[in-house]
């Protein structure tokens, strides 16, 4: 259905003439009655009979504007909706980020994407990085920040924003404040809180623990949020993001004398990702914080 030809003949029923119809849609009168033509041949039946008064409907042209008007309209609605989802006005937008991310960024990342784009519908997925990046690998997901996982997915992108450090912190009721090395011995009767062993940082501390070869008892917990309440109540460690807790003044901690323990923050979307205005105007959000983070330096 052609609906350039559609809104050629609504005009021409609606003002009977062909001269007003071409001036009104910006044609030339040979084009019109062209569309005309064609519309007539392409269904076989005779759209208008002409006298004195102008254009008039034959009995098939009656049946045919009723259902060519709704079809028009239905047109319009599908490119405003069109308009509107790529500026922004309507549709959605699905973030992923991973713990650390989540609690230091993603508030007000959303704060501000909701003040610019109130129509649109924001969602986040707040699960462990390796999840985050498989459901972006199947599209489920717009984009996300999480912590590096080791991985290098062909068909994701990953910028690097900033960088953490997981180090071991405490309460300040704790023994270990006030110390800025740990003896060889000083783990070996405490609990150690880490985020889930499928999260980065449960990777990284997984492997800090191996390489160290420490046997400490060890508590696994989904929530970072749950990990800094049960550090407050100074009898355990935690392996957990420098970022999270460093303004924290109920918390101190130590930094641990290990490369591995380093990580970035990458701003993670799939390569043929449609990059809706909503979308663009989070990844300048983004990487501003990569600015703010340099100027800080």
């Amino acid at each position: 259905m052609n609906i350039q030809k559609l809104n050629v003949f609504i005009s021409l029923v609606e003002t009977r003439k062909m001269t007003d119809t071409a001036k009104l849609l910006g044609l030339s009168t040979p084009t019109v009655s062209f569309h005309i033509k064609s519309l007539e041949d392409d269904y076989g039946i005779k759209l208008f009979r002409t006298n004195a008064g102008g254009y008039r409907l034959t009995d098939a042209g009656e049946m045919f504007y009723h259902y060519a008007k709704q079809l028009s309209q239905t047109n319009r609605a599908l490119e405003k909706s069109v308009a509107d989802y790529k500026n922004g006005e309507k549709g959605a937008i699905k973030l992923g980020a991973s713990g650390v991310p989540a609690q230091l960024f993603m508030p007000e990342l959303i704060h501000q994407l909701a003040e610019r784009y109130p129509g649109i519908k924001v969602s986040l997925d707040v699960k462990t990085a390796p999840d985050i990046e498989r459901r972006l690998l199947s599209q489920e997901l717009d984009c996300g920040l999480v912590m590096e996982t080791g991985n290098h997915e062909p068909d994701l992108i990953y910028e690097p924003i900033t960088s953490d450090k997981i180090v071991l912190a405490f309460s300040k009721t704790h023994p270990f404040n006030g110390k800025t090395a740990l003896a060889e011995n000083d783990l070996s009767n405490q609990i150690l809180l880490v985020h889930r062993l499928s999260s980065s940082t449960g990777h990284f501390s997984k492997s800090w623990l191996h390489e160290n070869r420490l046997r400490i008892e060890m508590i696994q917990l989904d929530s970072v949020s749950t990990i800094i309440k049960m550090l407050s109540y100074g009898k355990a460690v935690a392996l957990i993001s420098k970022r999270l807790i460093e303004k924290d003044d109920h918390l101190s901690y130590i930094e641990l004398q290990n490369q591995d323990l380093e990580r970035q923050i990458r701003f993670v979307y799939h390569r043929h990702l449609w990059m809706s205005g909503p979308f663009q105007y989070f990844k300048e959000l983004v990487l501003r914080l990569k600015e703010e983070v340099v100027d800080d330096k």
